[in-house]
């Protein structure tokens, strides 16, 4: 037997074997790369769309400016008797409850009152009578409605006002007020107010220079690469609004942040943050409080 043919001959099948599987091991890394390439160089807009995500209008690049700020919890007790001692000894005297920085207010109205009422036809102009209404409410002329944070419908409607700083709102359970509202007799679209609860900084000041924020569209794109939007989710919303981070002593310190609304099928409206000085997500952070030392 030739022994010499015999191993040149699983020589060369060894060789043709392995030549076959290293092609197929190239072919493989060309491939991955191709597909790692795509996903690097596919716009936000089209990973969302691989992944049935859908947004109304388009994603906005626009690059807003904004600040660091303090402010200073509004005292409701202070101010109500200020209001007491220069105008009307009665002003609020029944129907209030003082607890801690916040006034919750029961008017005590005469429904016949348009200032009370809230037309879901028209929130805007409803709520401009409410809050110039110097008896209903402090402070009212300072507030502007969140049309993404309110919700008309369902058995508890609610509006939700807040204070802003050069045309950028906050949204902070510190300088807002949530109206509840409940159906008016005869008529579907017409609410009255029952209650409202209030808050109120003062003393509003910028702590850094103002700084180029992240845009709307960064913002969902943070959000989708960290895996925050699911597959076939709706984007309803993107607001930019001052919340705060922390608080000093009795300063509260506030930053600019995206907030992202997205709807899943069977669920409820989740909301996203998204700091927009440094475009990190910041959902369910907790403020932190800084004593004297």
């Amino acid at each position: 037997m030739d022994f010499k043919r015999i191993e040149w001959i699983f020589f060369l099948a060894f060789l043709g074997l392995n030549m076959f599987l290293f092609g197929i091991y190239q072919e493989g890394l060309k491939e991955e790369n191709n597909v790692s390439f795509s996903d690097q160089t596919d716009s936000i807009e089209k990973r969302l769309g691989k992944d049935g995500i859908t947004y109304k209008g388009t994603l906005s690049g626009e690059k807003k400016e904004g600040y660091y700020l303090s402010g200073e919890q509004t005292n409701f007790y202070d101010e109500i008797q200020k209001e007491r001692d220069t105008r009307d000894r009665n002003f609020f005297k029944n129907g209030i409850e003082l607890l801690d920085n916040s006034l919750t207010v029961y008017p005590q109205m005469n429904y016949a009152q348009t200032s009370y009422f809230i037309d879901e036809k028209n929130v805007e102009k409803s709520l401009e009578a409410f809050l110039n209404d110097k008896d209903s409410v402090l402070f009212g002329n300072q507030y502007r409605y969140l049309p993404d944070f309110s919700n008309l419908d369902g058995e508890f409607p609610e509006v939700v006002v807040s204070q802003s700083y050069k045309n950028i709102p906050f949204k902070d359970d510190t300088a807002q007020i949530s109206l509840k509202l409940e159906k008016s007799d005869g008529s579907d679209n017409i609410h009255k107010i029952y209650k409202y609860t209030q808050t109120h900084i003062q003393g509003i000041e910028e702590l850094r220079d103002k700084t180029d924020l992240s845009s709307e569209r960064d913002a969902i794109e943070t959000l989708y690469i960290n895996n925050k939007i699911p597959s076939n989710a709706k984007i309803t919303f993107g607001k930019l609004a001052y919340t705060r981070i922390y608080k000093i002593r009795e300063k509260n310190v506030y930053v600019p942040v995206w907030f992202i609304g997205i709807k899943s099928s069977g669920s409820n409206l989740q909301i996203e943050q998204v700091n927009a000085m440094s475009n990190t997500i910041i959902t369910n952070n907790i403020v932190p409080k800084v004593e004297n030392q």
